[in-house]
Order: structure tokens, then C-alpha cells, then sequence
């Protein structure tokens, strides 16, 4: 069974490291001893993508029960398995001669040894329970599982008696699964849409995806109920949005910290989200989108993927192959697809953008994350939860999508939301949260300049003069040397470049910004050294030495006063 010599060179050492790393007991006294086992991730890191390398391969009786055994070994009930069970049922040729096998399973196992007899057969037995177990993998399989349990007990019966009887509960378990769901019906509706036709994203009441002309209400009654918004949009958002976030406090004070970081969060969200909004409403109304806005037609899912750094990928198909390059789309952009007309959509972020170069056949990988994601949201790869819905996207894999690409980049909004979203949950406080807040002492010295501390070494910043000897001025007035001298040049600083770094080392709060180039992160650097060069001033230590001190000076009787002479 371990021999799969008819697989493509693709799949041959994929499914070999999933034997050696997984299937070690081939020769237990039990098939029943062989617990399930997570080889998923095996199987769908594939190269060039599991169902690709299914659909390529020319399967042999002997592949194809190999591929059996494999499968009977995933985890039941976890998601990674159903997709990877799914991606085998969704290949027309690995499913039929699947249910083949299933309907000579007797002649198939007959010739074979005993051991390998009773392997085979509690492999294909505990194969059939796992898909009996899924709707969507039930109705997808289309397998004899009558025939599959009546070839399976007149096997049973021709094995030695322990073997028939570890065999045994597994044929009672699929006849009574069987008699629960009965076989599917004739006729019904297969999950697995056919090539060209469109059909709505799945999941919708499972996976939150609801019709859109149903969700204006659920919109602006999240918002009122003050329910925390996640990261990405919302299914409903982008079709009919919700209630404006507040506005920014310019007069007066915040009441709560959670006020103020649900104030900016959603600004900052809804200067994305609403470009986007405007978008899918100008294509449901059938006009052209915005210059700055994307609509590539004719998307397709073709495949699952393991990405990095472990979610699950998968590769969206452009109608041409130059269509990903001429796009301004990199890692981290976020695209929105739809197949129904935007009645529902769902977003994606864009990952692994080399390797899609590298294939230069207009494919595009893509993390697709659940409704309104939150901060799991923040990774490249969907989390494993997402695998529920990865499912589901595999079983309308044949579905053809629109696919809009916003002007503005989800990667420069994204890590300032979750940084938001951390500060709520922190419960230590906001950083600065007088300032941010209540606009406190904005202008006073920051805590780091005391009394007996202000005299700074600035030899950093003014990097164009000798460094030799020290450069002290009093951070908090006109800066000059403490010793005289006038005013100090000799910095490679720009005079706005300059007053920013006086600013920043003399008040409490301080705010430099500007266009890209004009040094702000050049600034912070002069800062920051100059602070590190004088942390002997402002340091704990430095701190506890100085109020040692004070009070020693204040416990010591005060001198006598000297004798006038007169003079």
C-alpha cells in the first residue's frame, strides 16, 4: 500500500513524507491501533497545489487505495481534513474512480494477503464514515456507500476471525450512518458548481456571508449596540455601510480611554472602508468604478495552499495572465470578490506575490478571511479557524467572480487598527493618556528634564562640529552653550529639522510630520541618541541617586552663619 509508483513527481514525495512521518504501523496487530493522524498539511503544500496535482495524475487501483489510506488517517472533525477530503472529491476523475473501487471492492481486496485485506478494508470503511459525517463532503462524494458496505462485510467475512472482528465495529458504524442519512438523493443539487457557472459565495448563514439585501438593519444596529468593530469590513458594510463613526474631539475632552481609541479606530477604518463601499455600489449600479478602483471579471479559485506562516492559501485565477502585473496589487493589498453581483462578497489579502510572479500564468494567492476578521486578521495566512470556510470556497471552486481592487493599500492601514485594537484590550492604561485625552500640559517640560536635569549633551544633533568636548544647553530655553558662547551650528539638520528635534527634547507632547523624504524618521534618530547619550540624567538610577541626595541635604543641620567683621 505504502508504494505509490503511477504519482506524478509532485505529489510522489509528498505523499511519501506523509507515509514515513505518519503511517509508521503498517504492520500493527490492529488497524484499530492506527489513530488518526494530521497529515494535511502534507497534502496540501503540495507544489502546484493539491487539486492541480490530483486532476494531473493517472490513478492505478493501487494509487488510488493508497490515496484511501491516507485520508481514513485525518483528523475527523477538523477543518484542514474536510478540505483536504474536499479537494479530492472535487476532481472529477479521482472521484469516479473512487466510487469504481467502492463498487469492486470485493474482487479488488480478494487476491490480497489477510493483513493487507483487513488495512484496505478499515481504511475504505473509516474513509466512508468520515465523508457520511459531512453534509457538504456527503453530497459532494456521489459514492456507492450501499454497495461499499455490502462488498465490505463479504470481505470481512473472509478474514481470520480477530482481524473480522477489529474490523467489525467500523461496517456497523457505516450501516447505521447509511440507515441516519440514507443515500444521496437522485437528482440533488452537487455542491461542486459546474465550470461557467456563477453561483453565491457558500456559508452564508454558517460563515456570516448574509444576502445584502437583507443586512442594512444588522449594519447600524451593531454600530448602536457600540459592538467592537474588527479589522477587515463586514459583509453588510460594503453594501450598506452603517452608522458615521464620531467625530474627532478638537474642543473639550475624551470621557474614556475606550472612547478615544474607538473614535480614531473607526476614522481611520471608514477612510478605507468607504472608497471601497463607493466602489461596489457604482458596479452594482452597472457604471464604471472610480480611476483609482480595479474590477478584474472572470476570477477563479483553482487551488488550496499552505501558506505562510501556516494559514491557507489559495490561488485566484485572472482571465489574462499580465492582469496580476499590470495591478498595483502587492503582499499585504486587500481585494473583494463576489459572484452573485455583489449581493455578497467576501475580502482577501494578498500574500506570497513572488511565487505568483514566478508562475506567470496570472494567478494570485490570496488569504481569505471570515467576516469581519479581527486581529487574527493581522496575519498573511487565514488562521486555522478560516479552514471551516476555506472549505466551502473549495466546494465552488468552479464559481467565476468579480474581483475589485481599492486605490488605497490595506497594508499601511492595517497594523495601526490592530495597534488599536491591542490598546484597547491592554488594560495597563494608554500611553500619554492625559495628553491624548484631556490635552494636559501639552507644552509642559517632558518628566525625563527635572530642575537639577536640564542641562542636555547635544553633541548628537550637532554632528557637523568637533566631538571632542561636551555640548551642554538647557533643553528648555533658547539653546545655547550653558557656558556661554551664543547660539551652536554645525548640524546637518534643516532649520524645520531642527526646531522639530528642540521640540521633541522640551515638551511633553510633541508631533513632527511631513511628506516621505523630509527627514521625520531621521529626526526621531538625533533624538533618540541624544537621550541615550544623557541617560545618566534622566535614568532611574540616576533618578534615585539625585532625590538621595536632595534629602540628605535637607536632613543635615544647616551651617552657621559667618561673623560680620565689620567691613
Amino acid at each position: 500500500v505504502a508504494d505509490c509508483v503511477a504519482l506524478p513527481p509532485e505529489m510522489l514525495p509528498a505523499l511519501r513524507a506523509a507515509y514515513a512521518a505518519h503511517i509508521t504501523d503498517l504492520d500493527a496487530s490492529s488497524a484499530e491501533d492506527a489513530k488518526p493522524v494530521p497529515i494535511s498539511h502534507t497534502l496540501l503544500g503540495v507544489a502546484g497545489g493539491l487539486r492541480s496535482t490530483i486532476a494531473a495524475t493517472g490513478w492505478t487501483e493501487g494509487d488510488l487505495h493508497s490515496s484511501v489510506v491516507l485520508l481514513s488517517r485525518l483528523p475527523p472533525g477538523d477543518a484542514l481534513s474536510r478540505l483536504t477530503l474536499l479537494s479530492f472529491l472535487a476532481v472529477p476523475q479521482w472521484r469516479e474512480f473512487a466510487a469504481h473501487c467502492a463498487r469492486n471492492l470485493q474482487a479488488q481486496l480478494g487476491p490480497l494477503s489477510d493483513r493487507r485485506k483487513e488495512l484496505l478494508l478499515a481504511a475504505w470503511l473509516s474513509f466512508a464514515l468520515a465523508v457520511l459525517a459531512e453534509p457538504s463532503l456527503r453530497a459532494a462524494a456521489d459514492l456507492p456507500f450501499r454497495h461499499l458496505a455490502e462488498d465490505g462485510e463479504a470481505v470481512r467475512r473472509t478474514l481470520p476471525y480477530e482481524a473480522s472482528q477489529t474490523v467489525a465495529p467500523l461496517a456497523r458504524r457505516l450501516v447505521s450512518s447509511i440507515s441516519a442519512h440514507g443515500p444521496p438523493r437522485s437528482g440533488a443539487a452537487s455542491p461542486l458548481p459546474r465550470s461557467g457557472t456563477a453561483s453565491p459565495l457558500p456559508g452564508a448563514a454558517a460563515n456570516g456571508v448574509v444576502s445584502l439585501s437583507a443586512a442594512a438593519a444588522a449594519a447600524s444596529d451593531s454600530a448602536a449596540r457600540g459592538a467592537a468593530l474588527p479589522l477587515l469590513p463586514r459583509t453588510e458594510e460594503l453594501r450598506w455601510g452603517g452608522a458615521d463613526p464620531p467625530p474627532n474631539r478638537t474642543v473639550g475632552s475624551y470621557a474614556s480611554r475606550e472612547e478615544y481609541i474607538r473614535t480614531h479606530f473607526s476614522l481611520l477604518r471608514e477612510d478605507f472602508v468607504r472608497p471601497l463601499r463607493d466602489a461596489i455600489g457604482t458596479v452594482r449600479r452597472g457604471e464604471a468604478p472610480p480611476r483609482e478602483v480595479r474590477l478584474h471579471k472572470g476570477v477563479r479559485i483553482e487551488g488550496t495552499h499552505i501558506g505562510e506562516p501556516g494559514g491557507v492559501l489559495h490561488r485566484l485565477v485572472l482571465p489574462t495572465a499580465g492582469a496580476a502585473e499590470e495591478s498595483g496589487l502587492i503582499n499585504g493589498s486587500l481585494v473583494a470578490l463576489s459572484s452573485d453581483g455583489w449581493e455578497s462578497c467576501r475580502c482577501a489579502v494578498v500574500a506570497k506575490r513572488e511565487a505568483a510572479r514566478q508562475r506567470n500564468d496570472g494567478s494570485l494567492f490570496v488569504a481569505f478571511q471570515r467576516d469581519g476578521a479581527g486581529a487574527d486578521a493581522n496575519s498573511l495566512g487565514a488562521a486555522v479557524e478560516d479552514a471551516a470556510y476555506a472549505c466551502e470556497l473549495a466546494v465552488a471552486s468552479n464559481a467565476v467572480y468579480e474581483m475589485l481592487e481599492p486605490g488605497a493599500y490595506w497594508g499601511a492601514y492595517r497594523p495601526v487598527l490592530a495597534a488599536l485594537q491591542a490598546a484597547a484590550a491592554d488594560t495597563s492604561g494608554l500611553p500619554l493618556e492625559s495628553v491624548l485625552l484631556r490635552a494636559e500640559a501639552c507644552d509642559a517640560p517632558p518628566d525625563f528634564v527635572s530642575r537639577g536635569a536640564r542641562n542636555f549633551d547635544v553633541r548628537p544633533i550637532f554632528n557637523e562640529t568637533p566631538q571632542e568636548e561636551g555640548m551642554l544647553v538647557d533643553v528648555c530655553c533658547p539653546w545655547e552653550r550653558a557656558s556661554g558662547g551664543g547660539e551652536l551650528a554645525g548640524t546637518s539638520l534643516d532649520e524645520f529639522q531642527l526646531r522639530a528635534t528642540k521640540a521633541l527634547l522640551s515638551h511633553r507632547f510633541g508631533l513632527v510630520q511631513g511628506p516621505p523624504g523630509t527627514g521625520k524618521t531621521f529626526v526621531g534618530l538625533m533624538v533618540v541618541r541624544t537621550l541615550l547619550r544623557n541617560a545618566a540624567l534622566w535614568s532611574e538610577e540616576a533618578a534615585e541617586a539625585r532625590r538621595a541626595a536632595l534629602a540628605a541635604a535637607e536632613a543635615a543641620p544647616a551651617a552657621p552663619a559667618a561673623a560680620s567683621d565689620g567691613s
